[in-house]
């Protein structure tokens, strides 16, 4: 196998032991990079099972693949001092880190008049504190490397997110909110590290995971997207990921990207789409504008199942 674009390089994949994040692992790893798994083999509503071996299994499989060195850590990454510890011990047992991979996410679906605060906290806590919690943790260690040596370019976050957390879906206000924060939470991480050189961005992905097989289709659009989708397999992610990670995306951060299959997106902050400057101080003109003008020019009302629900490109 010749050089990869990652030979050499560690990354730590948070929920990399199925799905998303394995896909993930494995495209880092095909292009050279030794990998550090952190999955505790959760059901998809973040309950324990009997699947702790899952991220040991994984590990192997990868390590024999590609010839690369694999860890695996069966952790929560919701517990900060847990992840904490997990850092410490890649930079000591590698002497680096360079990549990090926040993919790790659980759903607790319900309308929001029946979701009760102990689903929506577990939901925040893994899919939007543990992602903190890997990037605060990893970010003192990676940008310290920038300082010891300049010709350091190689930190890289990616963010795992949904274009739930962007249009929303039915039931879900908690994995929806976790990953609109997890888009904030992008953006100004690679204001914090830009002076480092450490770069961080964000990827929608479209593949057939848990997530898409627990969908309830609300409609007919929500059907066709439900069908589309699990059709996608998910090496297309782990693709883009790896083309991000590599000395080609330095220059890219604080960038929310999409990948279904073939196509590839960007997506543009939210910036204003029309503009109304008041003239009086008379409410009557500020409600006439927004009757006339402002509902002429407000985004529909559709989930993110919805928007997507054309066939993709494979």
């Amino acid at each position: 196998m010749g050089k990869g674009l990652l030979e050499n390089r560690i990354a730590i994949v948070s929920g990399g032991a199925r799905g998303i994040g394995k896909a993930i692992a494995f495209s880092l790893a095909q292009q050279g990079c030794n990998i550090v798994i952190i999955d505790p083999g959760f059901s998809i509503e973040g309950e324990e099972t009997n699947e702790n071996n899952l991220v040991q299994e994984t590990a192997e499989t990868i390590s024999k693949k590609y010839n690369v060195k694999v860890l695996g850590y069966s952790s929560d990454i919701s517990d900060y001092e847990v992840v904490k510890n997990i850092c410490d011990e890649v930079k000591s047992s590698f002497g680096k880190i360079d990549i990090i991979v926040n993919n790790a996410a659980i759903l607790r679906d319900s309308f929001i008049f029946k979701l009760d605060q102990h689903s929506w906290r577990k939901v925040i806590d893994t899919n939007l504190s543990g992602s903190f919690n890997l990037t605060s943790c990893s970010s003192k260690i990676i940008r310290e490397q920038t300082k010891n040596d300049s010709s350091y370019s190689d930190g890289r976050i990616l963010n795992i997110i949904s274009t739930a957390g962007i249009w929303g879906n039915y039931g879900q206000a908690a994995y929806a909110s976790a990953k609109a924060g997890l888009m904030a939470l992008t953006r100004v991480t690679a204001l914090d590290l830009q002076r480092a050189g450490i770069t961080c961005n964000a990827i929608a992905p479209f593949a057939s995971t848990r997530v898409t097989e627990s969908i309830n289709p609300q409609n007919e659009e929500q059907k066709n997207y439900k069908s589309s989708a699990l059709k996608i397999k998910a090496h297309y992610v782990g693709e883009l990921a790896s083309a991000l990670a590599s000395n080609n995306g330095k220059n890219i951060t604080g960038q929310v990207f999409g990948v279904r299959g073939k196509e590839v997106f960007i997506f543009n902050n939210a910036n204003p789409v029309y503009t109304h400057i008041r003239n009086s101080n008379n409410i009557e003109d500020l409600i006439k504008e927004i009757t006339n003008n402002f509902t002429r020019h407000s985004s529909p009302l559709k989930t993110d199942l919805e928007v997507f629900s054309s066939d993709p490109i494979l």
